[in-house]
């Protein structure tokens, strides 16, 4: 089985680095790997996650999105969260 990287802290996306603010509110709740998603709700849409030392995704449930808009973050969870996928 072919194992692609995951993309986490510090992976440029669409040449777009991981703000540090969701940096450290994604570590402040537990989450180690963090990917940008595109736009939502008029905001920069990050998705979190686990991935164990071989960058394997860890199963956490539903998901967690974090939006950032300006230096305001809002976190959307489980169904709300689905929706932004």
């Amino acid at each position: 089985m072919l194992s692609v990287p995951r993309k986490t802290f510090n992976f440029a996306i669409d040449m777009k680095q991981i703000p540090k603010i969701i940096q450290d509110n994604a570590a402040e709740q537990g989450f180690n790997a963090v990917e940008f998603i595109g736009e939502r709700e008029d905001a920069q849409a990050f998705s979190v996650g686990c991935v164990d030392e071989d960058g394997e995704p860890l199963p956490t449930g539903l998901p967690t999105v974090f939006l950032l808009k300006e230096d305001k973050v809002t976190v959307k969870r489980g169904i709300e969260a689905l929706d932004l996928l």
